[in-house]
């Protein structure tokens, strides 16, 4: 896989090393725009898209997508607050999560939170309670754990027995609870099938199946909805042999099905919601060797950053140790080598590439991993051996914004860009 064109410029990344200093996260503002535009203009034009905060949750990326339009999706208490400060209002945030607690919930109910998705009949009794106490009805919605099983996903998020949702099989139950509750109303259904899809035939039937469980709800239980959440899963490719998602055939594969529910039920809204396939393209990681060394045949290459802070290309939350598309900035020609690149942790599974062929190496040189916007620092053990973070950076136009120092471990501030 080839680096994307906004990172073939070695000198800008060996100044901002320069600058910065190493290990650093590069993000590109005009790169997560073609990212929404792809989606946008591909699907219904009656579709909501929600970014999902978990793939990058940095308030200065999230403030990047609301300016273009999209809801938050949010799944932590500080994802809540990174979404406030990146400027979302409460009609613009989706809160999912199987194990809320009953503080959170209550500063959901609080600020007014528009889709407040429960994920089991407890929590749902708990948002009763709660709503009682303020003596004020709420509106929430319910995910839904689909009996489908999704192929295509790398990931399996629903189908199979999981914490998350409430099993369609129990939907009898729970909505005959609700229908007793004197203080909530339910307003929406969510479902969720997988992620890292990299197939339109298993979106499209994850859409389809949503859509229709939608219409099954309403003629079973006579609810009204307020909006469906159809959820999301749009892969990107990381590693050899692995295609991108060819969005102008998802579109025609949906089109019919969203114009017909969406004939039918014209104020019922529809969210979609990604992370990944927004952010993760965008975003580079670059770190600097430190030491090569030969040890029993193999070469290896000692970074100042390793899987404390990018796990994914580590292989964490993979069955299979692949690749990232990794790159060496390195401007003169040099002999071909397999490396291994590693991190300075005192662990053998610090290990961020494996046989990579890279120029020969030597200390001070920099590595660039690539697709590695989603997932990296939000996904990786930060504290592990007390290493500090890298920094974060946002490529705007011509313009590099520092959206996260070193110490700042939690929410830091938006730092504003010029996009509108």
């Amino acid at each position: 896989m080839l680096p994307l064109d906004p990172y073939q410029d070695h000198t800008m990344l060996e100044g901002l090393a320069e600058q910065y200093g190493t290990p650093f996260y590069l993000y590109d503002a005009h790169v997560i725009q073609k990212q929404i535009y792809a989606l946008q203009s591909n699907l219904h034009p009656a579709i909501q898209l929600c970014y999902s905060l978990k793939a990058n949750p940095n308030p200065t990326i999230v403030q990047l997508m609301l300016q273009q339009g999209l809801h938050a999706e949010i799944c932590s208490e500080h994802e809540l607050a990174a979404a406030i400060s990146a400027g979302a209002q409460p009609h613009q945030m989706m809160v999912l999560g199987p194990g809320k607690s009953r503080q959170e919930l209550q500063r959901l109910l609080s600020i007014g939170v528009k889709y407040v998705i429960a994920e089991s009949l407890q929590e749902l009794q708990i948002i009763a309670e709660l709503a009682r106490e303020r003596a004020c009805p709420a509106q929430v919605g319910i995910r839904v754990n689909p009996k489908s099983v999704v192929q295509g996903a790398r990931l399996k998020m629903g189908g199979t027995a999981r914490q998350f949702g409430i099993d369609e099989e129990q939907l009898p139950q729970v909505i005959s609870w609700m229908e007793e509750c004197d203080v909530l109303s339910l307003s929406g259904i969510h479902g969720y099938f997988g992620t890292r899809i990299l197939s339109e035939e298993t979106l499209a039937a994850n859409f389809s199946y949503m859509l229709n469980l939608a219409e099954q709800f309403m003629d079973t239980y006579s609810l009204p909805l307020q909006y469906v959440g159809l959820g999301g899963g749009f892969g990107i490719p990381y590693y050899e042999n692995e295609k991108p998602l060819h969005l102008p055939r998802l579109g025609q594969l949906t089109k019919e099905a969203f114009q017909a529910f969406h004939k039918r039920h014209p104020h019922i809204e529809l969210l979609v919601e990604s992370g990944r396939f927004l952010s993760g393209p965008a975003g580079i990681y670059v770190a600097r060797v430190r030491y090569v060394k030969e040890s029993q045949g193999v070469h290896f290459a000692i970074l100042d950053g390793g899987t404390h802070q990018h796990a994914a290309a580590g292989g964490s939350g993979s069955l299979l140790k692949r690749n990232f598309p990794i790159e060496a900035i390195i401007q003169e020609e040099r002999e071909k080598k397999a490396y291994t690149l590693t991190g300075p942790l005192c662990t053998p599974d610090d290990v961020i590439g494996r046989q990579v062929m890279l120029p020969e190496l030597h200390p001070g040189d920099l590595i660039a991993v690539y697709q590695s916007g989603a997932y990296g620092l939000t996904f990786s053990p930060v504290l592990f051996l007390s290493q500090s973070l890298p920094r974060e950076l946002l490529r705007e136009q011509e313009q590099i914004h520092l959206i996260r120092d070193r110490h700042e471990f939690l929410v830091p501030k938006a730092r504003r860009t010029n996009l509108s």
